[in-house]
């Protein structure tokens, strides 16, 4: 009995589906993977054609990110996660290229799918309208989620353990002496976000503290998170103050509590200790520096790309992975330790 295609497949360790796309040159496939179901099928002795080969050897891959943004590649957080996105992308000869979309109904990128100039998605941030992964998803089109995850839809995700990292800031505070903890972030529309702030309220519990309202600042829309930073302490200040530290869900506003409490008169740590999320470059360098929880932001964006490759060779394409990334707490001189 001659050699089929599902010995090659059983050779190689991948589907049947993906030799079969390598042979006869029809559907997504690197140019890496091609190259070796060829390989294998010759050394096997399978019966090739060439002529059924399509050279295709660039795929494109289009980064999604809402217009609110401005610019993905300059924003602190995200413009390193795409390097990570780039750098893995390079690897399996993949071209990539940005999109904004500032509509659910945007047609754009099913027009580059329809024309063959669009392979796979990475739809980055919680602003990215969950419409958008659904039409993907019915179209056929591999797509994976950054930093957001739709449970409902069984989407691709790679997200990083927010609940948990706030955690530890709660507890490394009460560590320090604290007990009148704020909490300044939100919109809790945003799961990573929600996330964060469970954590907060979970760790407090935790740790025995009953909270107040009056600790509480939470913005109900997306907005600059420097001038969420600085409206979210001048509401503090107004209620006197009634904290000795304030975690916040996101370095960039930290920085704006930091801006604030300069203004106010407030020196940070002796008179209010703060704490952020996310550890952007910036976080280290400013005065003080801040205490703040790391997220390994190039490798999510590295597994995001990896993810999304698996998913074009038909890689498990069957079962949605929610891949969840660790953090570790960055302790720097913006926390004062509490008599």
């Amino acid at each position: 009995m001659g050699v089929n295609q599902k010995d090659i497949a059983r050779e190689l360790g991948i589907s049947i589906t993906t030799v079969s796309r390598a042979l006869t040159g029809q559907g997504r496939i690197s140019p890496q993977t091609r190259k070796l179901v060829w390989e294998k099928a010759g050394e096997l002795g399978y019966e090739l054609n060439p002529t059924n080969i399509k050279e295709n050897v660039h795929q494109s891959i289009c980064i999604v990110f809402n217009s609110r943004l401005q610019s993905l590649p300059t924003d602190p957080f995200y413009g390193t996660v795409m390097a990570g996105v780039e750098s893995e992308c390079q690897k399996y000869g993949y071209k990539v290229f940005f999109q904004t979309i500032s509509s659910p109904h945007d047609h754009s990128l099913w027009e580059l799918h329809s024309t063959g100039q669009l392979d796979g998605l990475i739809l980055v941030g919680a602003d990215v309208y969950p419409a958008i992964a659904r039409e993907a998803k019915g179209r056929g089109i591999p797509v994976v989620l950054v930093d957001n995850w739709e449970p409902e839809m069984g989407v691709d995700c790679v997200v990083t353990d927010n609940r948990g990292g706030i955690m530890r800031l709660v507890n490394y505070l009460v560590s320090q002496g604290h007990r009148r903890i704020g909490f300044i972030g939100g919109p809790l529309s945003h799961r990573s976000l929600q996330e964060r702030y469970d954590g907060y309220r979970a760790a407090l519990r935790e740790n025995g503290i009953r909270r107040s309202s009056d600790w509480l600042w939470l913005h109900s829309e997306s907005g600059p998170q420097v001038e969420q930073g600085r409206q979210g302490l001048h509401v503090l200040l107004e209620r006197g103050l009634p904290v000795t530290a304030v975690i916040t869900d996101n370095d960039s506003t930290a920085l704006g509590v930091l801006k604030e409490c300069e203004a106010a008169g407030i020196k940070v740590p002796n008179d209010l200790s703060l704490v952020g999320f996310d550890n952007v470059e910036l976080s280290e360098h400013v005065t003080p520096p801040l205490t703040t929880v790391n997220i390994h932001q190039r490798r999510m964006g590295a597994l995001a790309a990896r993810r999304l490759h698996g998913l074009i060779e038909g890689q498990d394409s069957d079962v949605p992975l929610r891949i969840t990334l660790g953090t570790e707490l960055i302790i720097r001189k913006s926390v004062k330790k509490l008599v």
